[in-house]
């Protein structure tokens, strides 16, 4: 009979420890070896491939399809790692499995050929209870099943011409998944890592040894010069490690910081956690993080180094499940932290086999198999299609990788010039510019005199208008649209209309960075310091950080109006993007002739923006700050507002005391304006202060008083607030009678006003009354209306508001359960938030929380609270919904 060729997928298995057992207990190895062998047979069939043999302690299958055999192979292990969880740890079983896919022969029901071999091959490198595939059945099932794969390098094996890419499978209950993983890999849900748009090159053997420290240790450190490719390397190291990490695998970009003190919340905001009233920053991250399973990458540390090394140390202390991945130039120097030494990609050394840069000896087949010249040729075909690496141009190629000492950026950088120069015009090129360079610094380190080299010649090529929107755009922090750059950037020697042409040749010539999308730029941190230094010398600088200041004051007061109402999510989006740049503007008003004033409009147009990220603290010294600089001196109403809002801050955050004295500046220097409308406000703030204070009869003079300044100045929204706040007080006496009629006047006048959120906040306070007057139909009534539009508009702090009225109302019902449920959900949100209670409301609901711990017991009050707090936002507002929705039926 002749043989039959296929292609199939083929998995190998044998038992590890296969002579210990045997040695132990042959009778019992062998009947656990007959029950194996069926659960396989079983497996396998169920998965629609055949069992081939099952001689002694190995096993062989094919299956038609490899999805099928890695679904085999997963399940069967899964399978007896339960099994084994049952046994005692001396008689478990364990296989490995290696699975492979290709042409074979079958004849007789034997099979041949190298496929079944290979498969034969990677069951011997594979793990007790692994899985181990070849890079051909890699390529075909992954993201086909919740499974993951780790590279482990390429193999030369026995009888097998060219190496083999090797991968092993990660999956609930694999080797290093451990017995509580996920079913599927935490990197498929959790993580914020940016999508590669070009390809990894090389750095299999750096991977692997990044991997294996961070299995033993937990702080590790990528150290090496800029450019050299750390952050890449992090990147792709991090992304393979999902699996491991059940609460994610997050990056957090430090190159932008211009302020150390800016490090914990440039964390804090990657992991969404806000600011806690009354606790530091770093611990309410230590709080947050103790119980999670993560791994954090701090990337760019070298010019914030002492904060991201206090910042390392505290959460390693506190958070034992944490592992941070770091990039610098430099080791943050802490006990415990492993350094790991970037080094360059992979070049023969000169006159290896025959190879030398100083001939044309090198041929195509000698060189591509080494890292630099891979890189550099995968690019070059990017920038002209149909390049390749020949014996023509293999010296040269060389020549260019061994003078840019192998860092990948340099080779990038130079193989986007393939469109425009040949590579034996780019060698000589840069064989003039390193020349140059070390005679004028020699004490800079060699690989940074060529990373200067190159960056220099790449600025020599662009023309002059290109050269002057290049250094300008150094001023932008973080990113930039290209709206931004044409406000900042053009002028003497760059019309505006021409920006958006030249700034597409600098995204075409690789110096500038087009975001996935299209609607942001950037800079690599390197080419953003070399083009810092352009700036300074041309002696542009300070005009152009003027520029970029008052275009992200101009930006900041467009979208102050924007910050209530329906689109207040897209507009706080978009001022997310420009954070940075918010950051460098305000940093700037401190040299900036008139930076004082500059920084008080700033400040003033992005508060609701910075309250609803609870960065009140942020806002908060931030304006004390301004306040003290020139410019800012005068008593002007911006200084009145300033002052305002230093203390309603202080209010927000319950420090009563602290907010007084900038509450009366801010009064005395409104009615030396006569701004009525201001006095209002202010005497508003200070009534809230006072009674937050206990100073009931201050507090009511204050109100009372605000409320006659408002109707004088006919200013109907600071009528309507000194309303609502002349109402709380009543509230927080008891006063109910006197406190509804108010809460509806301030319902008519946010009508009137057509402001949604003012209208949601009197309900809410309709609601309360309502509630303790023991109407609960009414009160179900104004916390329906009240909750539709805070979902409408998106406000998450109102939210946090109506959880709160929820609870007094449960109460009401005697629904105790929930009204542990919704106080700790409400709570929750005021850790994020940073928006405490006011004294009526605390005065109102705290005793109703209290008797919902007396009706059910501390337990069951305890584990009610715990099930609330565990809520996500989404999740409370949705629970609660479903309770009106009940409630209503």
């Amino acid at each position: 009979m002749q043989p039959t060729r296929k292609i199939a997928a083929i998995m190998s298995a044998d038992v590890v420890g296969y002579s210990r057992l045997m040695g132990q207990d042959e009778l019992a190895t062998l009947q656990d070896i007959v029950a194996m062998r069926k659960l396989a047979t079983q497996h396998v069939q169920a998965h629609e491939g055949r069992m081939i043999d099952t001689a002694g302690d190995s096993m062989l299958a094919d299956f038609a399809s490899a999805v099928q055999a890695l679904h085999c192979a997963v399940g069967l292990q899964q399978e007896l790692g339960r099994r084994n969880a049952m046994r005692a740890e001396s008689r478990r079983m364990a296989l490995r499995i290696g699975l492979n896919i290709g042409d074979i022969l079958e004849q007789d029901a034997a099979l041949y050929g190298d496929a079944v071999n290979l498969a034969a091959r990677l069951q011997a490198l594979g793990e007790p209870g692994g899985v181990c595939v070849s890079a051909a059945m890699h390529e075909l099932v992954q993201g086909k099943l919740p499974v993951a794969f780790e590279f482990a390098g390429e193999h030369e094996v026995k009888n097998i011409a060219k190496p083999v890419g090797v991968y092993h499978a990660r999956f609930a209950g694999s080797p290093v998944m451990g017995e509580g993983a996920a079913d599927t890999p935490a990197l498929m849900g959790q993580h914020n890592l940016p999508q590669a748009l070009s390809s990894f090159i090389g750095r299999q053997h750096e991977m692997g040894a990044v991997k294996e420290l961070l299995g033993e240790h937990r702080l590790v450190t990528l150290v090496g010069p800029g450019g050299i490719g750390k952050t890449r390397l992090a990147m792709q190291v991090a992304a393979s490690m999902g699996p491991y990490f059940n609460d994610g695998v997050w990056l957090v970009e430090l190159a932008p910081l211009a302020d150390a003190r800016l490090v914990p919340q440039a964390l804090a905001t990657v992991l969404g956690i806000k600011e806690v009233v009354g606790k530091a920053l770093l611990q309410t991250l230590q709080t947050a993080l103790k119980h999670k399973r993560l791994l954090v990458v701090l990337d760019n540390c070298e010019h914030v180094t002492q904060a991201s090394a206090e910042l390392a140390s505290q959460l390693l202390a506190a958070a034992p499940q944490l592992k941070l991945l770091i990039t610098s130039r430099e080791s943050l120097h802490l006990t415990g932290e492993v350094n790991f030494p970037v080094p360059m990609l992979s070049l023969p050394a000169d006159g290896a086999t025959g190879i030398s840069t100083s001939s044309a000896t090198a041929s195509a087949a000698q060189l591509r198999d080494f890292e630099a010249i891979h890189l550099f040729v995968e690019r070059a075909a990017t920038k002209s299609p149909g390049f390749a690496l020949s014996d023509a141009n293999a010296a040269h190629v060389l020549r260019i990788c061994q003078c840019l000492d192998g860092m990948p950026l340099a080779i990038e950088l130079a193989a986007a010039r393939v469109n425009v120069l040949s590579v034996e015009q780019i060698a000589l090129r840069l064989k003039d510019r390193f020349s140059l360079l070390t005679r004028g610094d020699r004490s800079a380190m060699p690989r940074q005199q060529a990373l200067r080299a190159l960056i220099d010649w790449s600025h020599d090529l662009l023309d002059a208008q290109e050269r002057t929107v290049l250094r300008r755009l150094a001023v932008f922090a973080g990113g930039w649209t290209l709206e931004a750059a044409e406000a900042v950037v053009a002028g003497v020697g760059v019309e505006r209309h021409d920006v958006a042409d030249l700034l597409a040749r600098l995204v075409e010539k690789s110096l500038v960075t087009m975001d996935d999308g299209g609607t942001r730029y950037r800079f690599l941190e390197t080419m953003r310091q070399y083009a810092l230094e352009q700036l300074s010398a041309a002696g542009e600088g300070d005009a152009m950080r003027d520029h970029h200041l008052a275009c992200y004051v101009a930006l900041a007061e467009t979208a102050r109006p924007h910050l209530t109402g329906a689109h207040q999510g897209d507009w706080l989006t978009r001022l997310d993007l420009e954070r940075e740049n918010f950051l460098a503007a305000r940093a700037w008003c401190n040299r900036a002739a008139g930076g004082g004033e500059s920084a008080l409009r700033l400040l003033m147009a992005l508060k609701l923006y910075l309250v609803s990220r609870g960065l009140l603290e942020l806002l908060r010294w931030g304006t004390l700050e301004a306040l003290e600089l020139p410019g800012a001196q005068e008593r002007t109403m911006l200084r009145s507002r300033a002052l305002h809002t230093v203390g309603q801050v202080c209010y927000y955050m319950a420090r009563y005391e602290e907010a007084m004295p900038h509450l009366r500046e801010s009064l005395v220097i409104a009615r030396e304006h006569g701004d009525v409308g201001r006095i209002a406000i202010v005497l508003q703030e200070l009534g809230m202060a006072s009674l937050g204070l206990g100073d009931v009869e201050g507090a009511r003079g204050h109100l009372q008083l605000a409320m006659q300044q408002a109707q004088q100045a006919g200013d109907q929204r600071a009528l309507m607030a000194a309303v609502n706040a002349m109402a709380q007080l009543y509230r927080s006496l008891g006063q109910l009678e006197l406190a509804a009629p108010l809460y509806e006047q301030a319902l008519v006048l946010a009508a009137g006003l057509e402001d949604e959120q003012s209208k949601a906040i009197a309900l809410l306070n309709v609601t309360m009354v309502a509630t303790g007057q023991g109407n609960a139909a009414a009160a179900h009534a104004a916390l329906q209306q009240a909750k539709a539009i805070v979902v409408a508009l998106g406000s998450r702090t109102d939210g946090q508001a109506v959880l709160a009225a929820a609870s007094g109302l449960a109460a009401l019902l005697e629904d105790w359960v929930h009204v542990a449920r919704f106080a700790a959900a409400a709570d929750a949100e005021a850790g994020i938030t940073q928006m405490l209670l006011d004294p009526a409301d605390k005065a109102f609901l705290a005793p109703l929380w209290q008797r919902a711990r007396d009706r059910l017991g501390d337990s069951a009050y305890a584990a009610g609270w715990a099930a609330g707090a565990m809520l996500s936002y989404e999740q409370a507002m949705s629970t609660l919904g479903d309770w009106l929705n009940a409630f209503s039926r």
